[in-house]
């Protein structure tokens, strides 16, 4: 089970709460149902019931109270790579003092990852790290996350992998990959937690598990503290999530 999220966080380097002027713009994407797929020959279960629940959180209080029109929400059918890619042109609405967001749930590659209408051997019709990156490169927002609850979802920190327009470009900018696994492993989805592993234990930690020092905020340190340890244990080592890119320990993810 592959799972690409790309989240934008806001600049900020310690725990104060946002400015109210701050914006979020996010693009969610999940997709269990593929066209040219049969649950017997490789449709997920899960992952738009995840991503469903990532547009959830991301309208919380905790995700920020992100207005319904600052989502573009796309599972199944929806999110075809046409469709993808027009609801990344939402980025361009985003000043530099806000976040833009993009989570990818579903199958994916080496290069990219596998949108509703992929046929197999078509390489053509993926969302590649290259489309990624137009996307984010009309975004005037300096501050962005890449999250992937994905297999081989470590192979985007290597750096010909990673688009120039989510790598740090100042010191004060705050960019951070939270990918599920290493370029090696797969991903688990988990029957009995109803949903991949990586994004069960992501949306806890966000929901307040991840809240170690009890200070009502969830740092991005925190969440790695609690994600990384659960999920290696509940996937038997099969599955190691990395948190990589630069940003302050501090980064706050998730108010409660």
């Amino acid at each position: 089970m592959l799972v690409n999220v790309l989240l934008g966080l806001m600049l900020i380097t310690g725990a104060a709460q946002p400015s109210s002027r701050s914006q979020t713009y996010a693009v969610v994407v999940g997709i269990a149902d593929y066209q040219a797929l049969t649950y017997r020959t490789g449709d997920l279960r899960f992952s738009d019931r995840d991503a469903r629940q990532v547009a959830a959180f991301l309208r919380s209080k905790s995700g920020g109270s992100v207005p319904e029109s600052h989502i573009r929400l796309l599972t199944n059918k929806q999110a075809t790579l046409t469709a993808i890619n027009q609801a990344l042109t939402l980025f361009r609405r985003a000043g530099t003092s806000d976040r833009v967001i993009l989570y990818f749930s579903g199958h994916g590659l080496p290069n990219g990852f596998v949108p509703y209408d992929a046929k197999p051997g078509q390489l053509t019709r993926i969302l590649t790290y290259g489309l990624i990156k137009a996307g984010f490169h009309d975004a005037k927002a300096i501050t962005k996350l890449c999250i992937a609850d994905a297999c081989l979802s470590g192979g985007l920190t290597r750096q010909k992998s990673i688009p120039s327009a989510i790598k740090p470009r100042t010191k004060d900018t705050n960019v951070a990959m939270i990918l599920a696994s290493r370029s090696t492993q797969f991903a688990v989805e988990d029957g009995r937690l109803a949903g991949g592993a990586f994004t069960y234990y992501l949306l806890r930690g966000l929901g307040g598990q991840g809240d170690l020092n009890g200070d009502g905020v969830v740092t991005i340190k925190e969440l790695h503290q609690y994600v990384s340890p659960r999920v290696t244990k509940r996937t038997m080592g099969r599955q190691t999530p990395i948190f990589y890119g630069r940003f302050s320990d501090n980064l706050p993810l998730a108010y409660l």
